[in-house]
């Protein structure tokens, strides 16, 4: 049964953000003690706060359990929709300071390492040169975790792919480019002396992406085919910084987008052994939140970037 208009009006006119706030601080610390203190607020203030939400929506949104507080179906519901509320309130108050203070707002971006190296920049570099006083803010991370982010409102854009296909149903997809990936690893390893093997490479120390990222998906699903075990001495990382250090100050061995080698492997520095793992990851594009307007930076960002994608 659909919720009436009065009772539409009334949550809206009822609910708080200090309402919110507790909601998602308990979330967190799944203690009231906790949450108390972060909110400045006694114990006693805090739990019939919480009894207060719970009688007025006319369910449990926690468990009570005897070392921490366990979030129930309705609860995780309620707390996904406040913390989105709270990120995109953290949002407005930024731009209002940025407009008060002479700027031109904020666009915060997140992409796969595989669009850092090349796409990304030229689009932000024309951005900025036709909005000086633009703040741009780049997050580089795997897919699963920018998606999260950006259902959140923690980005407003996102250069990177579908990880599961519940997905499709929260937000919209514009393909850029297909990635492909290449195993690297520094300059003069014993490993460049020859071609080996996958199960030779998997005996070498790896730098890796979360067993979570489709980076790490594609690379396990090889690894099966192959009938070849995973490696077992890992470092997971979704940093290319990072990725390039330890591989550069060691033996270990990384899976990393070919587009990131295309400004390290001229300076002499790292090499792709001469592998192949599986088929390219597929094409990463521009996301964002299905049935939301689009701000207007947002739409000029997009149209940079399509104007140069190599589709």
């Amino acid at each position: 049964m659909s919720m009436s208009h009065d009772s539409r009006i009334h949550i809206k006119s009822w609910l708080r953000i200090k309402h919110l706030v507790l909601l998602v601080t308990l979330d967190e610390s799944r203690s009231l003690h906790a949450t108390a203190r972060h909110m400045n607020m006694s114990q006693p203030a805090a739990s019939k706060m919480l009894k207060d939400i719970e009688t007025f929506f006319g369910m449990a949104l926690f468990l009570r359990q005897p070392r921490q507080m366990a979030l129930t179906s309705g609860g995780r519901l309620l707390v996904r929709y406040a913390r989105s509320i709270l990120n995109d309130t953290d949002r407005l108050i930024d731009d209002l300071i940025s407009l008060r203070e002479g700027g031109h707002g904020k666009l915060v971006i997140g992409s796969v390492p595989g669009a850092a190296p090349v796409l990304l920049p030229q689009a932000i570099i024309q951005l900025k040169h036709e909005r000086p006083q633009l703040a741009v803010s780049v997050h580089e991370n795997s897919s699963d975790r920018l998606l999260a982010d950006l259902e959140y409102k923690r980005l407003d854009v996102v250069l990177g792919r579908f990880t599961e296909p519940a997905q499709h149903h929260l937000f919209d997809f514009l393909p850029l480019q297909a990635e492909p990936v290449s195993i690297v690893v520094r300059a003069g390893h014993p490993l460049c002396q020859h071609t080996p093997t996958l199960a030779e490479v998997v005996r070498w120390p790896w730098v890796m992406h979360p067993t979570s990222s489709p980076m790490r998906g594609l690379f396990e699903v090889a690894l099966a085919e192959a009938e070849v075990r995973s490696p077992r001495n890992v470092i997971e990382t979704t940093s290319t910084q990072t990725t390039l250090q330890l591989v550069s100050a060691s033996d270990a061995i990384a899976l990393l987008p070919t587009s990131v080698l295309r400004t390290t492997l001229s300076a002499g520095r790292f090499a792709a052994l001469p592998l192949t793992i599986g088929e390219p990851l597929g094409y990463y594009g521009v996301m964002t939140r299905k049935g939301e307007e689009r701000a207007e930076v947002v739409d000029a960002f997009i149209a940079l970037l399509m104007t140069r994608s190599e589709i």
